[in-house]
């Protein structure tokens, strides 16, 4: 899976992905707490989506109604795109190429080797494998998910979003490890540093 041709002194590019809700973010946020730098692509989109390049963009291709006050609202440009695929296509060309160019910008500007995660949740999706050397995804079952984001997120809007992506199993069959977030908070945790353990003897 991935590149695979790890040498000495060489940075250990690790990509983490999942499906929505799956808790990628919480996975990557446990790596930086070891210490591991950590790179998201959602934290790309945030800054991305604050630019008044991408803003003009995205009010050109969607509406008004996806702008208040200057600023992308997230979740009405959400229910555009994860309900029409042509929307969704449309917005990835806006966005992918700038995030991909920033990812890109930070992995060579690290010179030192040693691990580097990047949270991607569109990996697959976006046919990214080539980024990276390994690939962790993260599972959780379909009913503890919806059970974490139902205060935010409706059954409906997390269908929506599953069904734009790629099933969580297909996913694992492609990944070099997965980690199980069914569990609590400490479970995850063990694993994320059984992995890093073996990560590390990697890149020794």
């Amino acid at each position: 899976m991935g590149n695979r041709n790890i040498k000495q002194n060489k940075i250990l590019r690790v990509g983490i992905t999942g499906i929505f809700g799956s808790g990628k973010t919480t996975v990557s946020s446990m790596f930086k707490k070891a210490g591991i730098c950590v790179v998201s692509c959602d934290d790309i989109v945030h800054r991305l989506l604050k630019k008044k390049i991408i803003i003009k963009k995205i009010k050109d291709s969607f509406g008004e109604d996806v702008v208040n006050h200057g600023e992308i609202n997230r979740r009405a440009l959400g229910d555009k795109i994860f309900s029409n695929r042509t929307q969704r296509r449309k917005l990835e060309q806006i966005v992918h190429p700038e995030v991909f160019k920033e990812i890109n910008r930070i992995l060579d500007s690290k010179k030192r080797g040693g691990i580097i995660v990047i949270e991607i949740p569109l990996l697959f999706e976006t046919k990214s494998e080539r980024l990276v050397d390994k690939i962790v995804v993260v599972k959780a079952s379909r009913q503890i998910i919806i059970e974490r984001l139902k205060d935010r997120f409706s059954k409906e809007e997390i269908l929506k979003r599953w069904k734009a992506q790629i099933p969580l199993k297909e996913k694992e069959k492609k990944a070099d490890y997965v980690i199980n977030n069914s569990g609590d908070y400490s479970e995850t945790f063990q694993q994320v540093k059984n992995l890093i353990k073996n990560l590390k003897s990697i890149v020794k």
